[in-house]
């Protein structure tokens, strides 16, 4: 079988640099994109040099070893403690990548250094594939890192006007201290105030209401105030009620969020 060096070296380069990607999103190290390229470029070409002038096991062990440890000093800036956790977290990725691809492939050939896999599908291709998943699952974990750190800050919240009673959630919103004559106010969505006074936008607008200030970095904003007949909080298997409460209508609806409304610490 003929191998060209160019593709020995491009699908290693490849595939050092998704093994490289998948210890960075695990062990969380420094780095950048140039460190783990240049990290990969240097261990493809130790691949390739052992391949065409080393045949003794031994010594393509030791080099293995040399190889991974110059490929993780490169790629990360990290402790002595880190380094020996990305050690070992390169060599199980290894296998698992090595063991994923063989699976893929229609025939494997054995050289000094390692394994050569022939496939219908081009092994650069799967490279690739496998280095973008490594971007989306970073993405995707840090959107469930933010979704479970705001889920925490959601409670139950039963507001309660006249006859209608009206469940939703809403947010405790740590930099909110808005407060009315020594009361904590709820900030209220303009939709769920509108369903819950079964009134409309026009009615709304026209209402004359009580006002208060709302500072925010973007500058100060003017809520309309009113009262309602009971605000209800549900703090984990206990119940919280507030007669008679303040709430300040907000105009800017919550529609990509999965809220209605604000809450301030002062109602915990």
């Amino acid at each position: 079988m003929t191998i060209y060096i160019e593709t020995f070296l491009l699908q290693n380069i490849l595939i050092d640099f998704c093994l490289l990607r998948l210890v960075l999103i695990t062990s969380k190290s420094q780095s950048s994109f140039f460190r783990l390229l240049l990290a990969s470029i240097i261990s493809a070409g130790f691949s390739v040099i052992t391949a065409m002038f080393i045949t003794n096991n031994f010594m393509i062990n030791i080099i293995k070893i040399i190889c991974a440890i110059i490929m993780i000093k490169i790629a990360f800036k990290q402790t002595k403690k880190q380094f020996i956790y990305n050690f070992i977290l390169l060599f199980l990725f290894t296998y698992a990548i090595g063991g994923a691809i063989t699976s893929l492939t229609s025939s494997s050939y054995q050289t000094s250094f390692g394994m050569i896999m022939s496939s219908k599908v081009s092994l650069e291709l799967i490279s690739v594939i496998a280095i973008i998943i490594t971007y989306v699952y970073e993405l995707v974990v840090k959107n469930i890192k933010f979704k479970i750190k705001s889920n925490n800050l959601i409670y139950t919240i039963i507001l309660k006007d006249h006859k209608t009673k009206l469940k939703l959630n809403a947010y405790l919103d740590t930099g909110n201290l808005l407060s009315y004559q020594g009361q904590p106010v709820l900030i209220l969505d303009i939709n769920a105030y509108l369903k819950l006074t079964r009134s409309n936008l026009i009615n709304f607008y026209l209402s004359k209401m009580e006002t208060i200030a709302l500072g925010t970095v973007a500058g100060n904003d003017q809520l309309k105030l009113t009262k309602i007949d009971e605000v209800t909080i549900k703090i984990n298997h206990e119940e919280k009620k507030f007669k008679n409460q303040y709430i300040a209508v907000s105009t800017n609806n919550f529609k990509q969020t999965n809220y209605q409304a604000l809450l301030s610490p002062l109602f915990l």
